[in-house]
């Protein structure tokens, strides 16, 4: 079972070092004229804070509380999404993106269907790496003044796209254009804004789930039709897998802080102080609560009864599927994203019997945050651009672009109306795996602020995290690891809001 490359996760720290060093200097720069306020409008006014509220219609949270240094103003003139009807000529819109394998495959044809239906715009794909290539790029083209027109970007991209100044806010082109947002998943609102305003537009979306061995469990004397649904049962059925010998190990573990952050989120507490970002910049780091607690001293345990097979960063996300597909164990998590080039792959691997069920996490009132992707509009973008972009965006973003999205990929779809769709209801009934992530996010309490971390150095605070999961692997405590953790993850927010004024 291979999921792509670009799915998610893992960060190589030091090439996400040198990007994220690169950018402090255009960040710092562009900083300068406003004390650190992070406007991101083309024709925004230095130093506006917003006050959480546009025009009627725009989808965009009305009174949420203004962040000092994360506010941003847009004016709706910064996208006129009209410009397009008075074309002469068709359009060029280039778009960055970071997709492979089937994901990459759904997302041409897409495209390919959009330029064939219309003749104002051409939409060409310009493939850029993974998302940590696509966005190193992107700091090289902020600091050369060499951008695309449009790029897709992980949502863990959002603050440093912020600070860059070299996007438009996707609130701009919703209230130029007066378009409803009422059929979109609610979450993706408080996911996607700062400061009340919605700075790019949802596309691919995603979540953890538990990935497991059907046939292990019946071996073990499991019911495979009952998972774990949180971390003491995950490990007592670990117990008995390796125990019955079942599989040599019972549970491949990436080395990703993906996960941890979002078994925080699901015991109801934020990463970051200032409500995960969202009503303030990020001034400290909150990895000392219950939910990372009990997530760290569970890799502890795990590790110490020897049932953990742990396969690294894992950066292309196919080891730890791999290590269930081979049967070395029996269960693993990654995103649901994979979903669609896992079940392409599955008739390689005739003894899995594939099981797909929610996260399992600590004990809490909290849930699992929204990952994937998103749409960026640059500033590099003319006029008549901004409004063919916008003009792609909408398409990508109709039910039935989304519902062909979700059947071909694994992503959820971004429109609640899609789940009533006869193709979106075959496909749950045929592999139910699909519905899982769809659900788990539907379910999901929103955690403090509304969505993840708004982080602008989200990958040293990641690594802070990662690093404390080697760490346990190789034998060292979850107590110091996460004191570790801890301050490091301090280190890393104080760094970089000391370098850009904020």
């Amino acid at each position: 079972m291979n999921a792509g490359t670009t799915q998610r996760r893992p960060r190589r720290a030091a090439r996400r070092w040198v990007a994220l060093t690169a950018l402090l200097a255009v960040v710092a720069a562009a900083c300068g004229d406003d004390g650190g306020g992070g406007s991101s409008g083309a024709d925004a006014a230095p130093g506006t804070t917003a006050t959480g509220s546009t025009s009627a219609g725009s989808g965009v949270t009305s009174g949420a509380a203004a962040p000092t240094t994360t506010a941003l103003a847009f004016d709706p003139k910064v996208c006129p999404t009209k410009a397009l009807d008075t074309a002469k000529a068709p359009v060029n819109v280039t778009f960055w993106h970071a997709m492979t394998e089937a994901n990459e495959k759904a997302l041409t044809a897409l495209t390919d269907a959009y330029n064939a239906a219309q003749t104002k715009v051409k939409v060409t794909l310009q493939y850029q790496g993974t998302y940590d290539q696509t966005l190193t790029k992107y700091i090289a083209g902020v600091r050369a003044g060499d951008l695309p027109t449009m790029v897709q970007m992980e949502e863990t991209a959002m603050q440093v796209m912020v600070d860059s100044k070299s996007t438009v806010p996707i609130a701009a082109c919703i209230a130029s254009d007066s378009y409803d947002t009422s059929d979109f998943a609610k979450a993706l609102f408080g996911q996607y804004s700062i400061g009340g305003v919605l700075v790019t537009m949802p596309f691919q979306l995603s979540n953890p789930v538990l990935f497991y061995n059907k046939a292990a469990f019946k071996r073990a004397g499991l019911d495979p039709e009952k998972p774990p649904t949180n971390l003491a049962e995950m490990l007592e059925a670990s117990r008995k897998i390796v125990a019955t010998k079942a599989t040599p190990k019972a549970f491949s573990l990436q080395g990703q802080a993906w996960y941890l952050e979002q078994w925080t989120s699901m015991a109801g507490e934020p990463i970051v102080d200032h409500d995960n970002g969202r009503t303030s910049r990020a001034t400290k780091a909150l990895l000392d609560g219950k939910g990372m607690t009990e997530a760290f001293q569970w890799i502890e345990t795990m590790q110490k009864e020897s049932l953990l097979k742990y396969v690294g960063r894992d950066e292309k996300l196919t080891d730890a599927l791999l290590a269930v597909a081979v049967e070395d164990t029996a269960m693993t998590i990654s995103t649901s994203a994979a979903l669609g080039s896992i079940y392409q792959q599955l008739p390689l691997f005739p003894k899995v019997e594939l099981g797909v069920a929610p996260l399992p996490g600590p004990t809490g009132k909290g849930g699992v945050t929204v990952g994937g992707g998103s749409l960026y509009l640059t500033t590099k973008a003319t006029d008549e651009q901004r409004a063919a972009s916008w003009d792609f965006m909408k398409y990508l973003s109709t039910v039935d672009a989304q519902v062909k999205w979700h059947v071909a990929t694994g992503y959820i779809p971004t429109r609640t109306s899609a789940a009533t769709r006869p193709e979106v209801q075959t496909l749950w009934t045929t592999r139910p795996g699909f519905k899982v992530a769809y659900d788990q996010l539907a379910k999901a309490t929103p955690p403090p602020g509304g969505g993840s971390p708004a982080l602008g150095d989200y990958v040293g605070v990641r690594n802070a995290i990662e690093v404390a999961i080697e760490s346990i692997v190789n034998g060292g405590s979850a107590a110091n690891a996460q004191k570790n953790a801890v301050a490091a993850a301090d280190k890393a927010i104080a760094d970089y809001n000391k370098r850009i004024g904020g």
